[in-house]
């Protein structure tokens, strides 16, 4: 049975579905706040309030209600308000929700309106630049010579004349959210909202490194024999590395392909020294 914030979380999605559905492609709108409320009661003493199992459910629901009602939907506020009746194992949790329901709201109101598959591109060509420039990426990591909300200024600099609103939003969570993950960071959270996009689409993320660029033909087989093979339509994630010598690997979730001729040289030598 579950307790806590595992109950909490499920009562919270079978309540927002149906609003999320209805939303259409307002959910963006809503994603877009859902995350601004998720900021500010992270940046500001209100989790602990808002989570504590001391205080009556109705108490904490009212104190929602103050703070954001006339600053955020309606149904947003609503929202909160049926999260903060229920019971979080730990405050930092409700934090970790509204993440989620806010990033899925705003790819649900993409797809409805027809937009989810240019969002999920917009935050993909972030992602390859920030994985391909270390400039940026040290730039846009947490340090202590700059304060979050200077990143997210850069991010906006750099980023916000290219790409729509929706995708920006999600852009600026990446960089402000730090991951519970030993390595991760921004990149670690721009992979996971395209990875979210692609699965609403049925796809997943292929990650293929090759010695030289692949044509696009060559691409089209690939990604038809990984589709037969893994039963999913395939988005591939193309990568150049000379070292490899020749081959290709190919990255899906957990699964490893590695048919590289640097890694045969690798079995090769283990097998030769024992």
């Amino acid at each position: 049975m579950k307790t806590g914030t595992a109950a909490t979380r499920a009562l919270t999605d079978e309540a927002w579905a149906p609003v999320l559905a209805a939303a259409g492609a307002q959910g963006q709108e809503l994603g877009e706040q859902i995350l601004a409320v998720a900021h500010e009661i992270a940046a500001n003493p209100l989790r602990g309030p808002l989570t504590d199992p001391n205080r009556e459910p109705e108490d904490k629901a009212a104190l929602a209600a103050r703070l954001f009602t006339g600053r955020a939907d309606a149904r947003v506020v609503e929202l909160l308000q049926g999260m903060v009746r229920g019971r979080w194992s730990r405050p930092v949790d409700i934090i970790s929700a509204l993440h989620d329901l806010g990033i899925q709201a705003i790819l649900s109101g993409a797809r409805a309106g027809g937009t989810l598959d240019d969002v999920e591109q917009e935050v993909f060509t972030v992602s390859r630049e920030v994985a391909a420039n270390r400039e940026i990426r040290q730039a846009l990591e947490p340090a202590r010579r700059t304060s979050t909300d200077a990143r997210v200024r850069l991010a906006r600099r750099l980023f916000s004349s290219r790409i729509s609103g929706p995708a920006m939003t999600l852009v600026v969570w990446c960089v402000r959210h730090q991951p519970e993950v030993a390595v991760g960071g921004v990149p670690y959270n721009l992979r996971r909202v395209t990875e979210l996009a692609a699965a609403m689409q049925h796809r997943v993320i292929a990650d293929v490194i090759t010695a030289v660029p692949l044509t696009t033909a060559q691409k089209n087989r690939l990604r038809d024999i990984l589709a037969r093979r893994l039963g999913f339509d395939i988005e591939l994630n193309t990568e150049v590395d000379p070292s490899v010598i020749g081959g290709v690997k190919v990255t899906v979730r957990d699964l490893v392909m590695d048919s590289t001729v640097r890694h045969s040289l690798a079995q090769l030598r283990t097998t030769l020294t024992g």
